[in-house]
């Protein structure tokens, strides 16, 4: 089957990358991510109408996002509106992104928040994505395209997604661990087929996986500082550190400037990496969204980054901006 090889060997062989393909993904999301606290009430979601200033860039660069919407966004009439009309506009995408400390329904937890899902039964993390998709497809339809919540993808919840109208998957970010687990240090930087019982790795899942392009400084670096960690914390606090601060470089603009994206850029490509998929968050673009932004100037430098990166990746290569649903279409079935 061809799901058994790489996907960099299916693409080239099916003469899918005659250009690179670029990724865009936007977490849509309500305030209070980067507050320490995950509240369940009293949530607000006005950041998403600071969408409206990627509107420029968007339509100069042709980039046609995909918007991963939350539970609390994708409940409003308003913001509701708002998105269907921007994903019109950019010709884009509308998928889902689950926040399972505050998707209903709701059970306490002896876990500290947000609860790694690994942690919570199979029935109530399904329950969560129930609610998720029913308040998504009255934007626009049947969602094909996820992520989690922090990034905390493991065996558990890509089960869940296996039973549903989801085709592709974003919530592998390699290089790193997250909170409980899972880890994603060796996962592959290109997508991939990924195995159900261990979502960071290659397999036969029907799920296309797209991880966020974050490039280990040394092929395989992470699968090595996997085998160097064991179960002490000081080993796996050194281990996480390492990965992310000197093993790999990030092309996602909302963490590096604009030298390093090109270098994480660069490096992927002279791999044979075809595929660069970047995100952020919409209160990123709102000041005092998040601790990067606390002023509309931090606001704008990210923009006015956002902006000389997409016209950089004009300048050096041939591309093209898909959606998630697009890329996984563009292989087949």
């Amino acid at each position: 089957m061809v799901r058994l090889r790489s996907f960099g060997r299916e693409a080239r062989s099916a003469g899918v990358y005659a250009t690179m393909k670029l990724v865009v993904t936007v977490d849509v999301e309500e305030e209070g991510l980067f507050s320490g606290r995950y509240s369940s009430d009293h949530i607000t979601a006005e950041n998403v109408f600071s969408l409206a200033k990627l509107d420029p860039i968007f339509r100069d660069h042709g980039i046609r996002p995909t918007m991963l919407v939350t539970y609390q966004v994708a409940k409003d009439p308003r913001s509701r509106d708002f998105l269907a009309d921007l994903s019109g506009r950019w010709r884009g995408e509308i998928g889902a992104h689950l926040h399972h400390w505050n998707t209903p329904p709701l059970e306490p937890s002896p876990h500290s928040d947000p609860v790694p899902s690994e942690l919570i039964s199979y029935q109530l993390l399904a329950s969560k994505f129930d609610t998720l998709l029913d308040a998504v497809r009255r934007i626009d339809g049947e969602p094909t395209s996820f992520r989690m919540g922090r990034f905390n993808m493991g065996p558990k919840m890509f089960s869940v997604l296996e039973r549903s109208s989801i085709s592709v998957d974003s919530s592998i970010s390699p290089m790193r661990t997250e909170y409980g687990g899972p880890t994603h240090l060796s996962a592959p930087v290109d997508p991939y087929f990924p195995d159900p019982q261990n979502p960071q790795g290659r397999g036969t899942a029907r799920i296309l996986e797209v991880p966020i392009t974050t490039v280990p400084v040394i092929p395989n670096l992470g699968s090595h500082i996997e085998m160097m960690a064991d179960n002490r914390i000081s080993r796996q606090a050194w281990a996480q550190w390492f990965a992310l601060h000197l093993g790999s470089i990030s092309a996602q603009p909302i963490f590096v400037g604009l030298r390093r994206i090109k270098t994480a850029v660069r490096l992927h490509r002279s791999r044979g990496g075809r595929v660069v998929t970047i995100f952020f968050h919409s209160s990123e673009l709102m000041p005092g969204g998040s601790p990067r932004h606390k002023a509309e100037h931090d606001v704008n430098r990210f923009l006015t980054r956002l902006a000389k990166f997409f016209e950089w990746l004009r300048t050096v290569s041939p591309h093209e901006s898909v959606t998630l649903a697009e890329l996984r279409r563009s292989l087949g079935n």
